[in-house]
Parts: C-alpha cells; sequence; structure tokens
C-alpha cells in the first residue's frame, strides 16, 4: 500500500468525450452553436439522464462567456422541464465543490480538499433520495471517484472513523434507504382506516417502482421512451400519494417522518451495537487501493493496516474474479463429467490465489482471541467470493475459526437485527421443476420439515408449487426453503429467477415478481437450495446492486442463505440437512452454517449413509429410491472435502 493513498486518486477530470466535445464548441464560438445545441438537445430529449444533466453543468462551469452559461440555463429549462431548480442548483454547487477540492488536492492540501469533498457528498446524498435505482447508479458512477478520493484522504490524515463512514455512504444505499422505510412502523394510535390506505399505497410505490425499474433494464431505443415515460409518471404519482399520507401521520407523530430517513451511521454507533466476541472486516476499492477495515468491539478507531491492504498494480484480482464466473458459474452449453471434474479440482486452486491477494495470512495478528464471528461487507467483486473459505494459514480456513455472516452494508445489518422473527413454521418448495436429476430434493426437503421447532410446515412440490399460491403462502410462514433450478441473469438481473415451471417462463418466480409481489413480514429465513442464488452483478463499478437475496430482504425476510455458484444436489442435501439440525440446538444462523460446513468437509462416506438412514424416504418411488441409495454407494472416503462442496452457500442476514 503506498505511503500517499490520495496521491494515487488525482487524475485528471474524466468527462465524456461528447461532452467535452460540446463544452470545446461552445468556448471556441463564444456562444451556442447550432451543431452544440442540437448535441445536446439529443442528450436531453432521448430520456432524462444524470449524465445528460452533468453534460450542461459542465458546460456552464467551463465556459467563462457569460452569454454561453446563460444560453445552456435556457436550453436545459426549454429541454429538460423534469429537473427542478433545486437540482440544478444542487448540481452546480457540486461542480464548483468538486473543482474547489480537487485543486486542494492537487496542490497537497488534503484537510482542505476533504472539507469541500464532504460539501461534495452532502449535495449528492440529498440529491439521490427517494430516487430510483437507475438514477443512483448513473450519479455513483460519475462521482465514484469522489467517494474514493475522501476515503484515501481520511485514511492518509489518520481519520479512519470518517474512512469508515464515506466507504458506507457508497455503498447499497437505495438497499438501505427503501428497508429503513418499510421497516418504520406506523404509530400504534393510528386509525385503521388510514393505515390500511396508507398499506395500500406502499403496495403500490412498491409495485410502480418496480415497473419502472424493470423497463429501465429491459427497454432501449427511442420508439420506447413512452413507456419508461409512462412509468415513471405512475412511480412519482403514487410517491407523492404515499408522502401526502405521510404527512398526516406526521400531524399525529411529528417525529415519524424523521424515522423513515437514512443517516450516516458513526464509527461510535456501531460500536454500540455490536457484540463483543463480533467484528466487521469491510472492504473498499479505491481507484488503485484496495483497503480492509477492521472494527474491533472497545478500540477507539476502525483499524487500517498496510498489511491488510493492497495495492491494484494491475488486474489480477479482477482477472481472478472473471475466470471465477466464466470456471463456476456460467451456464455452459454442454457440460461434460470430465469438465466438472476439472472445475471441483480448481476451486482450491482459486481461492489460494485469492488468499494470496488478500493477504489473509496476517489477518489473525490483528484479531483477538475472544472474537468468534465476522461480520464480512465485500466491495465490488469480492461479493462473489466465498470469503469464509479464504485461507489463513495451510491448514485453517477463515470458517474454521469464526462463523461468517455477509451484508451489502454495516446499516443493513443494523436494520435486520432490528427484525423480530419466530422460527416454528415452514414453506418448503420442493423439486417444482419434477426434475429426475433432483433425487435428493425430497430426502432433503422431507428431513428438514421434520426438525423439531417446526410446529406447522407446508410442502409444495411439483406442479403445486405455482407462483400464485407461494405468493399467498409466503406472507404466513417463518421459513421459506426452495429446493430446486434457479438462474442469474447478468444482463438484466430483474429476470433471475427461481425455477417453477418447465413449460413456462411466466411461471416462474423472477426477482422482478419479488420486488412487485412477495411479501414476507413474519419470515425469519430463506433458504435457496439452487444454482448461483447468492449472485450479483458485481463488475458494474456502483454499489447498488441486484440479487435474489436483495429481493428477499426487500421482501421481508431477516436472513438468506444462498449460493454462489452451480452447487452439487447431493452435498447440498447433507449440509442443508445439517444446517437445520444445528439450528434445533444454536439460535445463531452464522454459528449452525459454519458448524454444518465443518461437518460435511469432514464426513466420511460411511457417516453420511448413516445419516440417511434417519430420513423420511418412504414417499420416493422405487425408481427414485434406487437411484439415490446407488448414488450414496458411489461416495467413498471424505467425499465433500473439496470447498467447491461445502464452501458455496453463504448467510445474508442474521
Amino acid at each position: 500500500m503506498p505511503k500517499n493513498p490520495a496521491q494515487c486518486l488525482i487524475k485528471e477530470p474524466s468527462n465524456m468525450t461528447r461532452i467535452r466535445d460540446v463544452v470545446q464548441k461552445a468556448l471556441a464560438s463564444g456562444y451556442l452553436t447550432v451543431e452544440a445545441e442540437n448535441q445536446l438537445r439529443h442528450l436531453l430529449t432521448t430520456r432524462y439522464d444524470i449524465e445528460d444533466f452533468n453534460a450542461f453543468m459542465t458546460l456552464q462551469e467551463a465556459a467563462m462567456n457569460g452569454n454561453v452559461r446563460q444560453q445552456s440555463r435556457e436550453k436545459l429549462s426549454e429541454l429538460s422541464p423534469i429537473l427542478l431548480q433545486g437540482e440544478l442548483n444542487l448540481f452546480i454547487k457540486v461542480t464548483r465543490f468538486k473543482e474547489t477540492a480537487d485543486h486542494h488536492l492537487s496542490i497537497n492540501h488534503p484537510e482542505k480538499a476533504k472539507f469541500y469533498y464532504k460539501k461534495v457528498i452532502g449535495c449528492l446524498e440529498i440529491f439521490q433520495e427517494d430516487q430510483d435505482l437507475k438514477t443512483r447508479r448513473s450519479v455513483m458512477n460519475l462521482y465514484l471517484e469522489i467517494y474514493q478520493r475522501i476515503v484515501a484522504i481520511c485514511i492518509y490524515t489518520d481519520d479512519s472513523a470518517n474512512a469508515l463512514l464515506y466507504t458506507e455512504l457508497s455503498k447499497n444505499r437505495y438497499l438501505v434507504e427503501r428497508l429503513a422505510k418499510q421497516d418504520t412502523p406506523l404509530p400504534e394510535t393510528f386509525p385503521l382506516e388510514l393505515s390500511q390506505q396508507i398499506e395500500k399505497t406502499k403496495l403500490i410505490e412498491r409495485r410502480t417502482l418496480a415497473e419502472y425499474t424493470y423497463y429501465e433494464y429491459e427497454i432501449s431505443g427511442n420508439q420506447n421512451k413512452q413507456i419508461i415515460a409512462e412509468s415513471s409518471k405512475k412511480w412519482s404519482e403514487a410517491k407523492q400519494l404515499l408522502a401526502n399520507l405521510y404527512s398526516q401521520v406526521s400531524e399525529i407523530e411529528p417525529e415519524f417522518i424523521a424515522k423513515t430517513k437514512v443517516y450516516p451511521i458513526s464509527f461510535t454507533n456501531i460500536q454500540s451495537l455490536i457484540p463483543p466476541d463480533t467484528a466487521i472486516i469491510e472492504f473498499f476499492f479505491a481507484q488503485k487501493v484496495l483497503v480492509l477495515m477492521l472494527i474491533i468491539p472497545g478500540t477507539e478507531k476502525p483499524i487500517i493496516s498496510e498489511d491488510l491492504c493492497l495495492e491494484l498494480k494491475d488486474n489480477s484480482l479482477e482477472d481472478i474474479a472473471r475466470n471465477w464466473i466464466s470456471s463456476f458459474t456460467a451456464k455452459p452449453k454442454v457440460k461434460k463429467e470430465l469438465e466438472i471434474d476439472k472445475s471441483i479440482q480448481e476451486i482450491p486452486f482459486f481461492l489460494d490465489k485469492i488468499s494470496d491477494y488478500l493477504n489473509f495470512r496476517k489477518l489473525l495478528d490483528y484479531i483477538p482471541y475472544n472474537i468468534q464471528s465476522l461480520i464480512v461487507v465485500p466491495n465490488n467483486y469480492l461479493h462473489l467470493f466465498p470469503i469464509h473459505a479464504l485461507k489463513l494459514n495451510e491448514h485453517q480456513h477463515l470458517a474454521d475459526r469464526f462463523s461468517v455472516q455477509y451484508f451489502p452494508s454495516i446499516q443493513v445489518w443494523i436494520i435486520c437485527q432490528k427484525r423480530q422473527r419466530k422460527r416454528q413454521s415452514l414453506l418448503a418448495i420442493e423439486n417444482p421443476t419434477q426434475d429426475r436429476d433432483l433425487i435428493f430434493s425430497q430426502a432433503e426437503v422431507t428431513s428438514i420439515s421434520q426438525r423439531q421447532h417446526f410446529i406447522q410446515n407446508r410442502v409444495l412440490s411439483g406442479q403445486l408449487a405455482s407462483k400464485p399460491e407461494i405468493l399467498l403462502l409466503a406472507t404466513r410462514y417463518h421459513c421459506f426453503h426452495f429446493s430446486g433450478h434457479a438462474e442469474y441473469n447478468f444482463d438484466n438481473p430483474l429476470d433471475s429467477y427461481l425455477m417453477l415451471s418447465p413449460n413456462s417462463d411466466d411461471e416462474d418466480l423472477t426477482l422482478n415478481t419479488i420486488f412487485t409481489d412477495l411479501h414476507m413480514p413474519h419470515t425469519d429465513l430463506v433458504t435457496l437450495s439452487a444454482c448461483c442464488t447468492g449472485m450479483v452483478d458485481a463488475f458494474q463499478p456502483t454499489e447498488e446492486y441486484l440479487g435474489l437475496p436483495t429481493g428477499f430482504l426487500l421482501a421481508g425476510a431477516k436472513a438468506v442463505v444462498s449460493s454462489l455458484w452451480k452447487v452439487n444436489s447431493i452435498a447440498t442435501a447433507f449440509l442443508l440437512d445439517e444446517f437445520y439440525r444445528q439450528l434445533d440446538q444454536i439460535d445463531n444462523k452464522a454459528v449452525a452454517l459454519q458448524k454444518a460446513q465443518i461437518w460435511l468437509r469432514c464426513c466420511t462416506a460411511d457417516t453420511l449413509r448413516e445419516r440417511t438412514k434417519t430420513w423420511d424416504l418412504s414417499k420416493l418411488e422405487p425408481k427414485e429410491l434406487f437411484r439415490l441409495q446407488r448414488a450414496l454407494k458411489r461416495l467413498e472416503g471424505i467425499p465433500f472435502e473439496n470447498p467447491y462442496y461445502w464452501a458455496a452457500f453463504v448467510l445474508t442476514g442474521c
């Protein structure tokens, strides 16, 4: 790690070529030429985008000629009436503060630069509130370097508490904001009729937002801009109606609106909430440095050590991540048995390389012995890696020493902690596609449904596991277990799905459907026993990710167990069976998963065969029972020692 990380971040301001060309043409002529005006008109009439808005800001601030600035303001008002004067003023401030901060950074005045970068981020926070996901991503794409610079400056000036704060501000603010608003209860004294009206309006707002987000991903081209505009209008109207109703609530409880807001969380607040046996590891990618921040209970500030930070001299770590995706999660045309065996053998090699890159072998030097649990907050493509399976030394994985929970941000951890849930009922979806290859699915679900803490359970299998039935029943149960097939769509994450019917795409439970229609107000645990259910679109530069765990958290679940790659069905059945057995004894999901993973990777074939004698296999057809027993007979030695079999599943939530 360089001695001055802030210096790694100094570079020329990054303007898009099209914006720079417009500015240069205007400056050269002293007024808006017809060509420049046409370019700006095209930018702003295609559809409203924050990058287009920034084009005008760049033009206004770069042009010294008052005539140019005045004309650009007039065109802004004429061509993009959606933009409000308040937004205009915010971005004028952003531009001015950024220029001042960049200047102070360039002449090595880090404290003054930090002061103005704080002002920039303050403006960005105001602008992003209540915005849709696409707009937030656009803002962060343009201004991510601001967050990277201020974090680097805070590290350089030994201000690690604020380095953590601004790291958190850069991560998943959309998800945090939606969760906070969703979880804010109405006053108990509120009239029932108005409460029902608010709940109905919240549902409409949620659905119109999901529809608008889906169209933004799915639809392109000027011919369809009307569809996007109409869906945006519906969402805006729903937002306004909800805001009006919330105003009525605030008359009864003046502080209600404030409770729905998201505020930056300080290091002191985090310290007051973290258990004494738990530490937090938060990663952050600056432009040339991967920073690891370590929060230990009772310390005065986060630990940021050169030993635990990685200078990014090349793209080696990102290359590993891309190779990881293509090797273990990409959907192959044909996957031969030899290729599967090769992938299995490559997993330990990849994990060793990642462990070496992240320098995890020095991690224990900074974590006290009394720490038993870790909260891990990844960044960027680190979301794709099983951090818990990385090596601390030649013989010890992280999971041997700590139980691990994953979170998109520390604020999501705090929100999930507050969700009070029981764990007494189970809704299980068993092999809805009736795939003959999923011979262990029925055994897995049957075994899990027998667990003693479930006093009520419901199993939907085959065609009975329809989308309408699942959406209806999911509102009532504490645990939701899905055993079947799944697919993650990197091109449009909202089209990722849990497969319900082999005959119709409409019957799959897509992420978009989860956003719009799934409501899980009592759900403590969602377990997704399928391939790639924990994937996110982690190669886009911002932290506003979309994945199935995101959807289930927004639906109301407290925790989600999901997989990071294409899993083995036999190993998965044993792993999740042991996970639920552990939950019978331990009221801690992370510890239960840790113990289940250690158990599986140490189990002999004979021990596994003995375990199946406790399963109720009476419902299996003779052919299915024969195939299952044949698969068990093939097991030998310690069959699931390779991390491929035990490390795929991660816990998001608590």
